[in-house]
């Protein structure tokens, strides 16, 4: 039997992500064989290219999944309803995957809004952040990473594989607060 068709079986056997080296320790083929793996890997994913399924190699290793084409009548199968993540949701989890490790307070600054502690607990509950730390502060708020499930989740090897953030355009005059002169800064408000 060839090694691509065993590797196939495993990987649609498989409930989760498999290694190069899961192959070997699971086939029971030794560390020289590693580069047949990874080239049956490679001619496997080559040849889904066309087809309704793809093999990806995401952070945890490499799965076997439906073409994101079809997603819509896959869906139509289960019953479960997809996850819908609010725009505040969306915004704080991709700040975390940008700028991490982050507090809670270095999101609401960025936001400039509060962040509801239901939202910290939905991106933990999904997998998709945890607490790395505590940053060294009065308080010692947490510090929040994206995780391994959140790069599979995303089909991601990597936070690298995150798409870059757009130019902001320079504009050198614009300044944050009004500056005002001495006289107006001491003088009271008046209702008009």
């Amino acid at each position: 039997m060839e090694i691509k068709q065993r590797l196939e079986a495993m990987l649609l056997a498989s409930n989760r992500p498999l290694k190069v080296l899961d192959f070997l320790e699971l086939l029971d083929l030794e560390a020289d064989d590693e580069a047949r793996v990874v080239a049956a890997l490679y001619e496997l994913q080559n040849e889904y290219k066309d087809r309704s399924i793809n093999l990806i190699e995401v952070s945890s290793g490499f799965r076997v999944q439906i073409d994101q084409a079809f997603s819509n009548d896959i869906a139509k199968l289960w019953e479960v309803k997809p996850l819908k993540l609010s725009k505040t949701t969306l915004e704080t989890l991709s700040i975390i995957a940008y700028m991490q490790p982050v507090t809670r307070g270095d999101i609401e600054e960025i936001r400039g809004v509060a962040v509801a502690t239901n939202v910290i607990k939905l991106l933990i509950d999904q997998g998709w952040i945890k607490i790395k730390g505590f940053r060294d502060v009065a308080g010692r708020p947490a510090l929040f990473i994206t995780t391994q499930k959140f790069l599979d989740d995303f089909s991601m090897k990597s936070i690298s594989e995150l798409p870059a953030l757009p130019e902001l355009p320079n504009i050198p005059n614009i300044s944050p607060e009004l500056s005002l002169t001495d006289e107006e800064a001491e003088q009271p408000a008046q209702d008009t």
